[in-house]
């Protein structure tokens, strides 16, 4: 964070040593703005990557840079919101989103976004004036009706929700976001429609397995394992890269007592995504179930050096010592 906190005051070369910007997908931008420090456009596309890489922090600061060489441009701005929104930073992200309405009042996107981020900073009233302004022009704004849907879900009228929604799906069967959404609160109130949802989720696009893993965390939290594993495992075979899979399994084998079988599947987890505290730390419960302390040591250590804040992790330490 020191890093970011001097490239944005100005530049430090050592923050050229961060290996984001050298991501092959990163590594060209990064050159031109070299050749060309003064081009906001650079700035604006490296963030662009960086963000598609999960950089979220880094991609803020050249944003801000972007900014900072051509103040008129409004997307540096809706950026700048969404980008604030997605770190979880929502009074600066509604500050941005202010801006670019003033820069462009009829931008629709701008207007749901900022409604999105009033929802995420328990603001609903603010939301729905946002919402009302696009379907007063526009009664049947879909993006606008899914967040109206977001908003009686954040109000806890669940029921009005999947109303909102599934009247969506009637005008647009093949709606991707109200089909996931209306799933989801069905599996919040563990409505056997859940099921029938994802599945027909996923079958509006089959790139995408998380209805999948969905289904298997629906039929978790209904206390039926066999299913739960069924619907993780079909999530694997689909996706071999799907992390969430392998920790869910992990967990359950770690649960059944079947401590080889968890420890292979919080391996495959690490495997997919390295810096994955939670299995590490999972990895030192298996540890000390076949009571190897030294490793289960190593393993809520690595735990730790990826999120310092996992107290579970450093509790098991503390037994240990």
């Amino acid at each position: 964070m020191l890093s970011i906190f001097l490239y944005s005051c100005g530049g430090s070369k050592s923050d050229e040593t961060l290996p984001a910007y050298h991501n092959p997908t990163v590594q060209p931008l990064t050159d031109s703005i070299h050749e060309h420090p003064n081009d906001p456009d650079f700035y604006f596309y490296r963030a662009e990557a960086l963000s598609k890489i999960n950089n979220d922090s880094l991609a803020l600061v050249d944003v801000y840079k972007a900014q900072s060489l051509d103040k008129s441009n409004p997307r540096y701005s809706f950026t700048i919101g969404y980008l604030q929104l997605q770190l979880g930073h929502t009074n600066e992200a509604i500050q941005a989103l202010q801006q670019n309405l003033k820069a462009s009042p009829g931008n629709v996107n701008t207007r749901i976004l900022l409604a999105k981020t009033y929802v995420a900073a328990h603001k609903t009233e603010e939301a729905k004036q946002q919402v009302n302004q696009i379907l007063a022009a526009d009664p049947k704004h879909i993006g606008a009706m899914i967040m109206q849907a977001s908003i009686l879900t954040a109000e806890k009228d669940t029921a009005e929700a999947i109303n909102a929604l599934n009247h969506i799906l009637e005008m647009d069967p093949r709606n991707y976001q109200a089909s996931f959404n209306v799933a989801m609160l069905y599996s919040q109130t563990k409505n056997d429609k859940a099921v029938t949802q994802y599945q027909q989720t996923f079958r509006l696009d089959t790139a995408d397995v998380t209805p999948i893993y969905n289904i298997g965390t629906f039929y978790e939290l209904k206390h039926d394992t066999a299913k739960a594993v069924q619907f993780y495992t079909e999530c694997i075979l689909r996706d071999r890269d799907y992390t969430e899979a392998y920790l869910s399994l992990g967990k359950i084998y770690l649960q059944q007592k079947n401590t080889e079988k968890a420890l292979r599947h919080f391996n495959l987890t690490i495997l997919t995504d390295p810096a994955n505290a939670d299995a590490y730390y999972y990895k030192g419960q298996c540890f000390e179930n076949l009571h190897l302390k030294d490793s289960a040591i190593n393993a809520y250590n690595q735990a730790l050096v990826f999120d310092g804040q996992l107290d579970v992790a450093r509790e098991a330490l503390k037994k240990l010592k």
